[in-house]
């Protein structure tokens, strides 16, 4: 079984163009792309973290499983107030 993902940051949401196996996939694929993550929450469907920016402040990222998050646009607008 494979399931579909994004990595959402305050700048960008990015929806990875394959399926992977699991949401741990993607959470590596967020760090290859945005570098260390502190990885603060991480649940079935979700994982919630920070990066550093790339003019050194702290920044948000969310990792969701598209598939089990029925209201992505809920969790995103959530998400993003908290940054």
């Amino acid at each position: 079984m494979t399931i579909t993902t994004a990595i959402i940051t305050a700048n960008a949401m990015t929806s990875l163009d394959h399926p992977v196996d699991c949401l741990v996939d993607t959470l590596i694929e967020a760090q290859r792309l945005l570098g260390q993550i502190n990885w603060n929450t991480i649940t079935s469907n979700r994982a919630r973290g920070t990066y550093r920016s790339p003019d050194g402040t702290p920044a948000s990222v969310t990792v969701v499983d598209t598939q089990l998050s029925p209201d992505l646009l809920a969790e995103i607008q959530t998400w993003m107030a908290r940054s």
